[in-house]
């Protein structure tokens, strides 16, 4: 049943590939956001836990033909944007030799899950500067996330036949609370809450910051989204929408400064009122209340001990362990819910073990070439709303990291769109009438 499934999610994206279109973006944010839930579905109808479910990969094969569209118009790319991928292919290929070698076809399957992110990054690079199917794309996401989020508010009131059956198959029961209504954290269509809260996160900022990204229900759809993430209990997630929502203004020379303080003492008093009303309040309440010392948490201590352990780790083996040796890679060679793999709470440490001291300066330099290109679009003139947007996402991801990789996860949807685009604009006219243009 499995295949019949992904056969059925995979033929509309194959018709759109076919096609070119670039709806291709939005089915592929659809499929990437439900395809969880609905294979817990199917694996509750079929009575057992699939740990190797073809559902769960539709993700990465929608993505795949978005890669097979970058790659046919990679020519077209100028040269700078061409350096940038050629940086990040540098990274993983280090990572992918590494990994086949201690880590076998794991290392294929990390790999797709970089593949993916980049591909979506090479889409929006394809758009030249097109503001309209941009404006798209993220209103899809925030679609997207209301709808997971309408959702994470069923499944915390009734805890739903198949998420329970899947919570008891991965072994998740007390890490997610109890299987009782109130009492059990959201998840809602994703693999676990922090996946859930960093797509939440990264998707409403958009929302947040300028109404052109705003859906139909405006506000409404802020507060549906916000509420849940509360229901996650992940601090990182508040801490970085309230990041961004600050440097947006400050990166775009104030526009937007009175909306936002506004917007952010309406959200804290309302927000407040209305945990104080919710079920669970107890638990959210106090989870918030570390926020004040977060640095005598212990989960953020655990996060500083991680990365002094992860630093011995990396200096021990600087070509590191490869693609595949983190995170849920590692089912493809366990064969079980339980990877048996590295996985640490720390993206920076996770990124640096995976693809060593020689893959990850390439990684991260083709981050910065992004910033850099941004910065010399902004000299000649060229200071659009987006390109400012994409300033903050760089600035809160980067702090965002130091608590998860959410680079290879529904999180990076949102940060992927906007350094696409931002790596490739049209360029301005000046009085004369001539292009001007920016340095490679």
């Amino acid at each position: 049943m499995d295949w019949i499934v992904a056969t059925l999610i995979i033929a509309p994206a194959i018709a759109l590939y076919v096609q070119k279109s670039s709806w291709l973006i939005d089915y592929l944010i659809w499929v990437t956001v439900l395809n969880r839930g609905i294979r817990r579905y199917v694996d509750w109808l079929s009575g057992s836990f699939n740990a190797f479910s073809t559902i769960s990969l539709t993700p990465l094969v929608i993505s795949g033909l978005l890669f097979l569209l970058v790659f046919q118009n990679f020519k077209t790319f100028p040269p700078h944007v061409r350096r940038i991928f050629l940086f990040f292919s540098i990274a993983l290929g280090i990572g992918l030799a590494v990994g086949l070698v201690r880590n076998q076809l794991a290392a294929v399957y990390a790999l797709a899950e970089y593949i993916a992110p980049l591909s979506v990054m090479g889409c929006a690079a394809m758009l030249k500067g097109n503001e309209r199917v941009l404006d798209r794309w993220v209103k899809t996401v925030g679609w997207a996330a209301v709808v997971v989020s309408l959702y994470g508010w069923y499944q915390y009131y009734t805890i739903p036949a198949w998420d329970a059956f899947w919570v008891r198959a991965v072994g998740f029961e007390g890490y997610l609370g109890k299987l009782e209504s109130t009492k059990m954290t959201v998840f809602s269509t994703m693999s676990e809450r922090g996946v859930l809260a960093g797509f939440l996160a990264f998707a409403v900022i958009p929302m947040m910051v300028s109404k052109r990204w705003r859906n139909g229900l405006g506000w409404i759809s802020v507060a549906i989204i916000l509420s849940v993430i509360l229901l996650t209990f992940v601090r990182t997630a508040i801490i970085t929408i309230a990041m961004a929502a600050i440097l947006f203004p400050v990166l775009n020379r104030g526009k937007n400064t009175l909306q936002i303080i506004v917007l952010l003492c309406a959200a804290a008093l309302i927000g407040n009122f209305a945990i104080a009303r919710m079920p669970g309040s107890e638990q959210i309440s106090a989870r918030l209340q570390t926020l004040g010392s977060i640095s005598k948490d212990g989960s953020f201590q655990g996060r500083i001990s991680i990365a002094g352990s992860g630093l011995v780790s990396i200096l021990q083996n600087p070509l590191g362990t490869g693609l595949g040796s983190t995170g849920l890679a590692g089912r493809v060679n366990t064969g079980t819910a339980d990877a048996n793999a590295a996985i640490g709470d720390n993206g920076y440490f996770e990124i640096i073990y995976s693809l060593g001291l020689l893959g990850a300066p390439f990684f991260f330099a083709a981050l910065a070439l992004i910033w850099m290109q941004v910065a010399t679009y902004e000299r000649i003139g060229i200071r659009s709303e987006s390109l400012m947007l994409f300033k903050a996402l760089f600035f809160t991801g980067a702090i965002a990291l130091i608590a998860g990789n959410w680079f290879a996860g529904p999180g990076s949807l949102i940060f992927c769109l906007f350094a696409g685009f931002a790596m490739r604009q049209k360029a301005p006219v000046n009085s004369a009438g001539r292009t001007l243009r920016s340095r490679a």
